[in-house]
């Protein structure tokens, strides 16, 4: 111990018995803050998907948002620590809490919410929705997200000035709160409140953070004003023992590398493995559970375990992983989280390891979230035009046991240098055996049960792939089939999969009465999802089929020069296809006096893992009845999902607008058809096959202020 850190001791139990914050005190403001700045984060992304048209990259730009926000309180929290005195530290934070709790009562007043706007605001201008976002929530919850990011390291920081003890466990409790306020969302505020309430009660909590933060800040500038000695030791201490250049390079790779792998498992397990919502929560939650292990005690982490556990878990993924078919699914998701929990565990054991003394912890911190806003942008913005399937995931992994040799070659201490020389060579041999894995994984990903690839592309809505085999051409986006058109000449436009003949929205089509008139204008059919087109196949001469599809990918299988899938080309019905979100489009339909009059109207968007809430709401239905021709319309949804049930949904949003509804059922789809005339699904040809829509269960009625996945999640 130098004689500076020794001074600083001495004064500090000399002092003890005079006033200051309590350990307690910093716990409950670290763990508050976690816990808010996650609960603002789903509150924020959940109001802004109905009105932003709840595409991936809706939410692709609010974690942008967040990424940059949390970055800028890091850089606060290490300008402010390491170049204000401690007096003015105190005095800037009281003024930036004060500003976010003005900006927030402002905006209680304006919009009667604290941090959203009111149930009926909708954006200006929809040509450019990602700055509108970037705009809205730089204005609602910026300066109360910039102070929350700015509490952990900089709490820890007054806690090191005014306490003996490591202040590094209050990181470990900081990602408590962060979990806490993750798993408590989903399965507790969002099931029983509508937004405005959870802004409402997230705005009271944030009073409450308010409160303990200042206290903090206050005795922090009472503390430098009674004990400027101690102050002076620490500045002394933080002139000392500068990290060094390979430090701070591992502490932006290390943190970068988990970063990265936790996105690269979140794309690989909901895209490729299992149609499940909700399953982003569980990567998540390893993440942020590897972070409480490692900075909780230095007992948790073992070299010789979890580097061992990396090796095992690496080998299993790339044998079995990366294979798309014929292996268990709960096999694969189970190897992709042992994967994950090994990267994260190596990657922030290692980081923990090597964390500096309290009076070079902002730097560490800073460095740390620069780390994990680069792993985040790797998978958000890189590898989407790098690989055309879920590629980095193996490359992370690998990346990490660079990482790891880095680590250990860089402490005297780790086994490379204590241990005997064969223990080299086996390290060689095991770097070896992970190159030829990454390779080997690499062909395997190529093949498929199925038959031959035809194309596979890849963009912010997921994996595409066209595959072929004896028989047809398959669309699967992951691992969810949207499409089949066989090649038999004679049955290459017969509808397919969930749309054939005896399906609920075939049986709609093919005895939906027609104009008597030969001539006459024939069906008005709108259709929510485009997949590969096989609902074109029932169009007639007269007839006008207008498609709604997000994706262009999608779009440009249909309508390049050499089309994948040719049921929109082969149509002798008239037909367009509006690229963007259904909703938005409708509704900017509606505005300018466009009504489609549409005798049907499809929703085929339901069969994912990503369920499209903003188009199950209130709000959303009494848009549909508005584009309608009359009472004699129909509207039909596709419910073909094992996840998720939504017939709850349909059957409390058929009731409100006094509609009629009934399932059809055959051997591959499920459908409901909606009319607000009875009569209209008692068709002849259709009535034979229709029964009441079984629900099971009655939820409330979904709204865009309020939906729930997790009530409709099935139990079959």
């Amino acid at each position: 111990m130098s004689a500076a850190q020794a001074t600083a001791l001495a004064l500090e139990r000399s002092n003890g018995s005079k006033q200051r914050p309590s350990t307690l005190t910093f716990s409950i403001t670290i763990f508050l803050s976690a816990f808010l700045l996650f609960q603002v984060q789903l509150i924020a992304g959940k109001f802004m998907l109905p009105r932003f048209g709840g595409s991936p990259s809706v939410w692709n730009t609010c974690l942008l948002v967040f990424q940059i926000l949390l970055l800028g309180g890091y850089a606060y929290a290490h300008f402010l620590s390491t170049r204000v005195s401690g007096k003015l530290q105190g005095i800037v934070h009281l003024a930036l809490l004060a500003s976010s709790i003005t900006v927030i009562a402002v905006l209680a007043y304006r919009w009667r919410s604290p941090i959203t706007p009111g149930g009926n605001w909708t954006p200006g201008d929809n040509s450019d929705p990602i700055w509108q976002v970037i705009r809205l929530l730089g204005t609602s919850v910026g300066i109360p997200f910039l102070a929350l990011s700015t509490t952990g390291p900089l709490l820890q920081k007054w806690f090191s000035r005014m306490h003996v003890g490591s202040p590094y466990r209050l990181y470990a409790l900081s990602n408590l709160g962060s979990l806490l306020g993750l798993v408590t969302y989903p399965f507790l505020f969002e099931r029983f409140l509508t937004v405005s309430l959870q802004s409402w009660l997230w705005s009271a909590g944030y009073v409450g953070f308010f409160v303990t933060c200042g206290w903090c800040a206050w005795n922090l500038m009472r503390h430098e004003r009674l004990e400027p000695a101690s102050a002076a030791a620490q500045t002394a201490v933080s002139n000392t023992s500068r990290p060094s250049l390979s430090s701070l390079a591992l502490w932006i790779a290390l943190p970068a590398c988990a970063s990265a792998m936790l996105l690269a498992t979140t794309n690989l397990i909901t895209q490729d493995i299992a149609a499940i919502p909700l399953l982003w929560v569980a990567p998540l939650c390893i993440y942020l559970l590897s972070f409480i292990l490692c900075f909780q005690s230095d007992g948790w982490y073992h070299r010789g375990v979890f580097h061992g556990l990396y090796v095992v878990a690496f080998l299993l993924a790339m044998q079995e992983l990366m294979i798309p078919w014929g292996v268990h699914v709960l096999l694969q998701l189970g190897t992709c989280c042992l994967a994950l929990f090994a990267v994260c565990m190596v990657c922030h054991g290692e980081l923990a390891r090597s964390k500096p003394a309290a009076s070079h912890l902002s730097t560490f911190y800073f460095m740390l979230s620069a780390g994990g806003a680069l792993g985040s942008l790797f998978v958000v913005l890189i590898a989407p035009r790098l690989f055309k399937d879920i590629g980095e995931f193996p490359l992370v992994l690998l990346a990490c046991g660079g990482l790891l040799l880095v680590a250990v070659a860089l402490d005297r201490r780790s086994w490379i240098y204590t241990k005997r020389a064969y223990r080299a060579v086996a390290l060689v041999g095991v770097v070896l055996l992970m190159l030829q894995g990454y390779r080997y994984s690499m062909e395997r990903i190529q093949e498929h049960a199925r038959g031959k690839l035809v194309f596979r592309t890849r963009n912010f809505f997921g994996v595409k792939r066209v595959e072929e085999d004896a028989t047809a051409f398959w669309l699967l986006h992951g691992k969810i089939v949207h499409g089949v058109q066989l090649k038999d000449a004679q049955l290459h436009d017969q509808p397919t999969l969930y749309f054939k003949h005896s399906s609920g929205v075939g049986l709609l089509l093919t005895n939906y009465p027609r104009p008597a008139q030969p001539g006459t204008e024939g069906l008005r059919v709108g259709i929510v999802g485009l997949g590969a087109g096989t609902l074109a196949s029932y169009g007639k001469a007269g007839d006008y089929f207008r498609f709604y599809e997000i994706d262009p990918q999608v779009v440009a299988l249909s309508r390049a020069q050499n089309p994948a899938f040719t049921f929109v080309k082969d149509s002798p019905a008239k037909i367009d296809i509006m690229l963007g979100d259904a909703r938005l489009l409708l509704a900017d339909e509606a505005a300018r006096g466009q009504l489609q009059k549409f005798d049907v109207l499809v929703l085929d968007a339901f069969s994912g893992d990503a369920i499209p809430v903003h188009l199950l709401t209130r709000e959303a239905m009494g848009l549909y009845l508005r584009h309608l021709s009359g009472p004699n319309a129909v509207m039909a949804f596709h419910l073909t999902n094992r996840s998720v049930d939504l017939a709850p949904v349909f059957v409390g949003l058929s009731k409100a607008y006094n509609l009629t509804a009934t399932q059809v059922d055959d051997s591959y789809s499920k459908w409901v058809l909606v009319s607000a005339n009875p009569q209209m699904l008692s068709l002849q040809g259709l009535e034979e096959h229709t029964r009441p829509v079984e629900t099971g269960r009655t939820i409330p009625q979904w709204t865009d202020e309020y939906s729930n996945l997790f009530e409709v999640m099935s139990t079959n």
